[in-house]
Order: structure tokens, then C-alpha cells, then sequence
């Protein structure tokens, strides 16, 4: 029996969410030092974005902070990430990019280039941007 079918913008934007997710994991295994787990891809997406604690991580991701704990080990054996001390405090460390991390990052960069030109090949160019600007006026609404 075939589920049924739900229009709601959330349950989209998740069904999107893990296409473009696994489409991103196919793209990455393409190149062996891109080829990590998808949850430690994840995890890497956020520090590069936003500089947050190990708490803050796992809590966003919804995963314990053992499992924070345990992809932030898993991509500083990797190289991309170290830990610094917070700016004005001698006790809790924020997970940073380092130099081969901005490497990785910007081979990513190329990967979402290949793969928002899927998007616009399903969208076209036009549809892409404004899908792009409501995406934008969405997430920061509240800031």
C-alpha cells in the first residue's frame, strides 16, 4: 500500500532535505578525502558556517554530546577541525577549520556548484533564484 501523500511546506522541505543529502554523499564519493560519514559531513557544514560549542552542536543536530564528541575526534583525525579555546575563556573549546579544512571546503564548493546546476536543470534558472530568495527570507527571518 502506497503512503499517502503530504503536501505540507515541513514535509517537503525534509523529502528535499535528504535527497539533496544523499545526492551530495553520491557526489562526495567521487573523491576519497571528501568521502566521510554523512553525519561527520554534517557536523563539518555547521562549524564551517557558524563557530558553536560542542553542546550547541549536538543539540542542533539532536545527538548526544558523546556523538558530538565523537565526530569532532573523527574530523580532526581528518584534519579539517581543531579545537580552540573560546575567545575569553580558558575552559570550553570551539571546534575551527583549519587550512585543509578550507581546502575541503572549497572542493565542496565546487561539488554545490554541480549540484545546484541539477537544481536549475530541473528548475530553470529563474525558478532556482527565487526558490533561492524565499529559502533566504525564510531562514533569516528571525535575525
Amino acid at each position: 500500500m502506497p503512503y499517502p501523500k503530504y503536501d505540507n511546506i515541513r514535509g517537503l522541505v525534509q523529502d528535499l532535505s535528504e535527497q539533496l543529502d544523499l545526492r551530495m554523499v553520491e557526489l562526495r564519493e567521487s573523491s576519497p578525502q571528501l568521502n566521510v560519514r554523512p553525519a561527520d559531513a554534517k557536523m563539518f557544514m555547521l562549524i564551517s558556517r557558524q563557530p558553536r560549542s560542542v553542546s550547541q552542536l549536538a543539540k542542533v543536530l539532536e545527538i548526544s554530546r558523546q556523538a558530538a564528541h565523537a565526530s569532532i575526534k573523527r574530523l580532526i583525525g581528518h584534519g579539517v577541525i581543531e579545537l580552540d579555546f573560546a575567545e575569553g575563556n580558558n575552559r570550553d573549546k570551539l571546534p575551527t577549520v583549519t587550512e585543509k579544512g578550507h581546502a575541503v571546503r572549497q572542493k565542496i564548493g565546487a561539488i554545490l556548484v554541480q549540484l545546484e546546476s541539477e537544481i536549475s536543470d530541473v528548475l530553470g534558472a529563474e525558478d532556482t533564484e527565487v526558490l533561492r530568495g524565499l529559502l533566504k527570507r525564510l531562514v533569516t527571518k528571525d535575525k
